[in-house]
C-alpha cells in the first residue's frame, strides 16, 4: 500500500510546491465577458444558465445507485456517493445564480460546490484504488481543503488554493487508475469522465472563439461535457460489482 501510495503522494507534494512558487492569481475580470450574453424568455445569458439543468438531472439521476447494495461495500463510501451527487446538483444552482448575473460574488456559489464534487470525488477514488480505510479518513479533510480553498480566493482574491484543489484530481485520478489495481469492476467510466471533463475545460477556453461561429459561444457546452463527465461517473457506480476479495486490497 505504501508503494501504491508514494506516486498520489509525491503528485501532491510536487503540486502544492508549485503552487506556492506561483505568484500570486487574481481573477481575470474578462472572465465574466462570455461569448453569448442574449436574453431569452426573460432570463439573461439565457444559454449560460439553462445549460445547467444537466447537473440536477445527472444527480437525481445517479441517486438510484445509493439503493443498489451491490454498489458500495461499506457504508462511508455510499456517504461519499451522496456528497458527490450533492455537489453535483448544487452545481447546477450555484452555476446558475452566476450566469444570471456573471461577477465574481456570484461566481464564488459556481466554485464552491464545485470543490465539493473535486474532493468528494478524490477521497472516494482514494478508498477504492490505495486504501478503503485511507479514502474514510480523508473524506472530511478533504472537503474541508475545498470549501477552504473558494473561501480563500473569496477572502484574498488569490486563486492558487483552488487551482490546486480543481486540477491535482484530475491528474491524480487517473495516476490511481493506472497504477492500482480496482476493488470494483467497470473503469472505464473513469476514462469517460477524465476525458468529457478535459473536453469541459477546452470548451470554455475556447469559448469566443467558438462564438464567432455558432452563437452560443463554448461555454453552454462545457456545461453539457461536464455534466456528461459526472453521468459517465454515476453510470460506473450504478452497474459496478465487488472484485472477489482474493482481488482486493489493502486488507481490512
Amino acid at each position: 500500500m505504501n508503494r501504491r501510495a508514494a506516486a498520489p503522494i509525491a503528485l501532491a507534494a510536487v503540486s502544492v510546491i508549485a503552487v506556492l512558487f506561483l505568484p500570486p492569481i487574481s481573477q481575470d475580470p474578462r472572465y465574466h465577458e462570455f461569448a453569448d450574453q442574449r436574453t431569452i424568455f426573460g432570463i439573461p445569458n439565457f444559454w449560460n444558465v439553462a445549460t445547467n439543468l444537466p447537473f440536477l438531472a445527472v444527480a437525481l439521476w445517479g441517486a438510484r445507485a445509493l439503493h443498489a447494495a451491490a454498489a458500495f461495500q461499506e457504508r462511508w463510501e455510499r456517504l461519499a456517493y451522496a456528497v458527490v451527487l450533492l455537489g453535483t446538483g448544487l452545481v447546477a444552482f450555484g452555476s446558475g445564480y452566476y450566469h444570471w448575473h456573471p461577477d465574481d460574488a456570484t461566481l464564488f456559489w459556481d466554485r464552491l460546490p464545485m470543490t465539493v464534487v473535486f474532493m468528494s470525488l478524490l477521497a472516494t477514488t482514494i478508498g477504492e484504488r490505495l486504501s478503503s480505510r485511507a479514502g474514510r479518513m480523508l473524506l472530511l479533510p478533504l472537503l474541508a481543503i475545498g470549501v477552504a480553498s473558494a473561501l480563500f480566493w473569496k477572502w484574498t482574491g488569490d486563486l492558487r488554493p483552488y487551482v490546486l484543489v480543481q486540477f491535482y484530481p484530475m491528474l491524480a485520478l487517473p495516476l490511481m487508475i493506472v497504477t492500482c489495481p480496482p476493488r470494483y469492476t467497470g473503469s472505464g467510466g473513469y476514462w469517460g469522465m477524465i476525458a468529457l471533463y478535459g473536453a469541459a475545460k477546452v470548451l470554455e477556453l475556447a469559448d469566443a472563439r467558438i462564438g464567432s461561429v455558432i452563437a452560443t459561444g463554448g461555454h453552454p457546452w462545457k456545461h453539457i461535457a461536464a455534466a456528461g463527465a459526472m453521468a459517465c461517473y454515476v453510470a460506473m457506480v450504478g452497474a459496478r460489482r465487488p472484485i472477489a476479495r482474493s482481488h482486493e486490497y489493502p486488507p481490512k
